[in-house]
């Protein structure tokens, strides 16, 4: 069960990784692999990937409107005060990659709830900008045009009390049920946007807690990347087939022991 749960662990840091374009080394993997086993920390890891940059979070001041971007640049608030934009992404994917492996680990004790989804974003992406965990006040539109920031909190307080109503998921037997329920909520998240970034990669975490909870795994190693962004961005139309499809193919129901 253990080296199940491993494996299943790495699919999911591999496919995080590989939707963003990019490829998981032995040395990355092995890397994660210590710190699911707990050889070693998150918080030992990101600190020596922040040294080995020559990077100081100690310069930052705070006198800067931590939801904004650098003026003449695309790279939002950060620490390190980087404005290279291919620095920063390599930088927030493997610090974020790092965390994500730790919360693989160690889920956060807590419902389900908005609260819960914030604190996986405060946790993947706190490291490196102030604004982690802060509810976006400007309009994003990177795929299509997302919930209006002044409708965020009523529209995630309606979303989230019918996930709870709905028991989280729980108790739902057959598994096209399951997968029905999962690609709503999960295309709701999506068009709800509550953050400048990594939504894609808290809302992802946030499910797969959600289905193993409810006594489901998503194999994360059969699913492929681009097919699975294409289907969320179907979703954010009101189109949840193409998310049920690709859902229909890697959700699995495990057993209690």
């Amino acid at each position: 069960m253990k080296n199940d749960w491993l494996d299943y662990s790495l699919d999911y840091l591999r496919f995080t990784i590989e939707a963003d374009g990019e490829t998981m080394d032995d040395s990355l993997c092995d890397e994660f692999r210590s710190i699911l086993e707990g050889e070693t920390t998150a918080e030992k890891s990101v600190a020596d990937h922040i040294r080995s940059l020559n990077l100081d979070a100690s310069l930052y001041r705070g006198d800067v409107d931590e939801m904004s971007y650098y003026p003449g640049t695309r790279c939002l608030v950060n620490y390190f005060g980087i404005k290279d934009k291919p620095m920063l992404r390599r930088v927030d994917k493997r610090i974020s990659s790092l965390r994500t492996a730790e919360l693989l680990r160690s889920p956060l004790k807590m419902p389900f709830s908005f609260d819960h989804l914030i604190a996986i974003h405060s946790h993947l992406f706190g490291d490196i900008y102030p604004s982690a965990g802060m509810i976006r006040t400007s309009q994003s539109h990177k795929h299509r045009e997302y919930c209006q920031p002044e409708y965020i909190q009523s529209a995630a307080g309606k979303l989230f009390d019918g996930l709870r109503q709905s028991h989280y998921l729980m108790g739902i037997k057959d598994t096209d049920d399951f997968v029905n329920e999962l690609a709503y909520y999960m295309g709701e998240v999506e068009a709800l946007h509550p953050f400048l970034d990594g939504n894609g990669r808290t809302t992802r975490l946030f499910f797969d807690s959600i289905a193993r909870n409810a006594g489901y795994a998503i194999g994360w190693g059969s699913s492929d990347p681009d097919h699975f962004l294409e289907a969320n961005v179907a979703a954010l139309d009101g189109d949840y087939q193409a998310l049920i499809d690709v859902l229909e193919e890697i959700v699995i129901p495990v057993s209690a022991d």
